[in-house]
C-alpha cells in the first residue's frame, strides 16, 4: 500500500514498492498493490488496473479530500479496508499512507490482519515528510514530533485555516501516529540514521524496528561500457526528480567556480515547477549542461557509456538514496553529499562531500581532472555489498514470516 504508483507517478518509494511487488510474485505470492492518486475523481472510484504485471487497485479521492495535517478520511479508509479484505491477505505491507489515509494501520490491524510498514521517510510525524524546515534547517534532532508550537509554526503559512484550526490537527496528528506506531507488528528502517532518529522519538521500542535497506534495482538493460576518457574530459551525470532540496544548483555552482570547459553535466528528470526550471537554466548558462527532461528507467544503462561520475549533491535528509544504489548497480562511481543516508550508499564507490558547499565540489572535480584514477577505484567498488531484489524479497518474507 503507497501513495502513487506508476505510471502515474514514478519515485523512491514506487521503484522500491515496484521492485519488492515483482519480486514476491516470482516467489510464486499473490500480491495486491494498492495506491492512492494525485487525481481526483467526484465519484471516489477505485480503479483496478494491472500495471507490469502487477494486480493494482488505484484508490481516488473526491475533489476536496486534499493533505492536512491529520490526514484521516473516513470514506478513503473504509474504500481501502474494503478492498484489502477482499484480497484475504495474510500480511499487510504499508509503504506510505498520503493520498489514503493517516490510520490505515491501526483500522487494518483491528481488522485482524497483521501489519508492517516500511517507514520510507516522516510522513507520520512530520507533514513535510523529511524534517526539513522552509527555511532550510533540519528537525532531524527535535524528536518527539508532532509538537507544539514547533510544527504549527513550521506549518502555518501553508495551512489557510490558521493557526486554531492548525494547532487541534496537530495534536490529532501526534495521537493518529501514536496509535499507528503502536499498531504495526514490525517497521522497516531502510538505514542506520533512520532508525536512529524513530527510536528518538519515542514511537518505537527496539525490538520493533527493523534495519533492512532497500534492495538495488535491477537495471533495464546491460550498462553500456565505460566512457572512453582518452579526451580528458569530467561528464558528470545525475537523476531524478530535479527539486530544489536535491541540490544540483550546488553542481553548477562548482562548475561556474571551476571554470573548466572539460567539465560536462547531463541531467535527466523534471524540475518540480516553473520557477526551479528557470534557476536552473540560469545557472547553466554557458557551462556544457544538458537537461534531458523526463526519463525512464530504459534510459539509464547507456547514460553509463556517456558518463564518469554520478553526483547526487542533496540538502534534503535522504532516508536512504535510491538513486545512488541504482547508479551503482549501473558501475558508476558516485559523488554524494554528506546529508542523511547518503553516506551509508557510497560504501567503496566513492566520495562524500559536505552539503551546499560548492567550493569543495568543485576541489573535487578539479582533482579527478588532475588524476581520474580514483574513478576505476571507485568504479570497481560500484557493485559491492548493493542488496540484489531477491535477497530483499526474502529477508521481507523472514518479516512477514515473524509477525504471522
Amino acid at each position: 500500500m503507497l501513495h502513487q504508483f506508476p505510471p502515474e507517478f514514478r519515485g523512491g518509494t514506487e521503484v522500491c514498492v515496484e521492485t519488492l511487488a515483482t519480486e514476491q510474485q516470482r516467489r510464486g505470492d499473490s500480491v495486491l498493490v494498492v495506491a492512492g492518486s494525485g487525481v481526483r475523481d467526484r465519484e471516489g472510484v477505485v480503479r483496478r488496473e494491472r500495471v507490469g504485471g502487477l494486480d493494482v487497485a488505484r484508490v481516488l479521492r473526491r475533489p476536496g479530500e486534499n493533505f492536512s495535517m491529520d490526514d484521516r478520511h473516513e470514506r478513503v479508509a473504509a474504500q481501502v479496508v474494503e478492498a484489502i479484505a477482499a484480497f484475504r491477505p495474510d500480511v499487510v505491507h504499508v509503504h506510505h499512507l498520503q493520498n489514503l489515509s493517516a490510520d490505515l494501520g491501526a483500522r487494518l490491524s483491528a481488522a485482524g490482519l497483521p501489519v508492517v510498514a516500511t517507514l520510507h521517510d516522516f510522513l507520520l510525524v512530520c507533514a513535510r515528510f523529511f524534517l526539513l524546515r522552509p527555511d532550510g534547517s533540519s528537525c532531524a534532532e527535535a524528536f518527539p514530533l508532532p509538537a507544539l508550537p514547533r510544527c504549527v509554526d513550521c506549518t502555518l503559512p501553508d495551512f489557510p485555516a490558521g493557526r486554531a484550526a492548525l494547532e487541534h490537527e496537530t495534536r490529532a496528528k501526534q495521537a493518529t501516529a501514536a496509535a499507528e506506531a503502536g499498531a504495526l507488528r514490525l517497521a522497516i528502517a531502510p538505514s542506520a540514521v533512520v532508525r536512529s532518529r524513530w527510536l528518538r522519538s519515542g514511537l518505537f521500542p527496539p525490538e520493533k524496528l527493523v534495519l533492512l535497506p532497500h534492495p538495488a534495482p535491477r537495471p533495464a538493460a546491460a550498462p553500456a561500457p565505460a566512457r572512453d576518457r582518452r579526451d580528458g574530459r569530467l561528464v558528470l551525470a545525475t537523476w531524478g526528480h530535479l527539486a530544489p532540496a536535491k541540490g544540483l544548483l550546488d553542481v553548477l555552482a562548482a562548475m561556474r567556480l571551476l571554470r573548466d570547459p572539460r567539465v560536462a553535466l547531463v541531467a535527466l528528470g523534471e524540475p518540480v515547477d516553473a520557477a526551479h526550471a528557470e534557476e536552473l537554466l540560469d545557472a547553466a548558462e554557458g557551462l556544457d549542461v544538458t537537461f534531458r527532461g523526463r526519463y525512464a528507467p530504459a534510459d539509464l544503462p547507456a547514460l553509463r557509456g556517456e558518463a564518469d561520475l554520478a553526483v547526487f549533491p542533496s540538502r534534503a535528509e535522504e532516508t536512504f538514496g535510491l538513486v545512488v544504489a541504482e547508479a551503482r548497480a549501473l558501475g558508476f562511481p558516485v559523488a554524494v553529499s554528506d546529508r542523511g543516508a547518503l553516506p551509508e550508499r557510497v560504501g567503496a564507490a566513492g566520495a562524500v562531500l559536505p552539503a551546499a558547499d560548492p567550493p569543495l565540489w568543485a576541489h573535487l572535480f578539479q582533482a579527478l581532472l588532475a588524476d581520474p584514477r580514483p574513478l576505476a577505484e571507485w568504479a570497481a567498488g560500484a557493485g559491492a555489498d548493493l542488496l540484489a531484489p531477491d535477497a530483499h524479497a526474502r529477508a521481507v518474507a523472514d518479516l512477514y514470516a515473524r509477525v504471522t
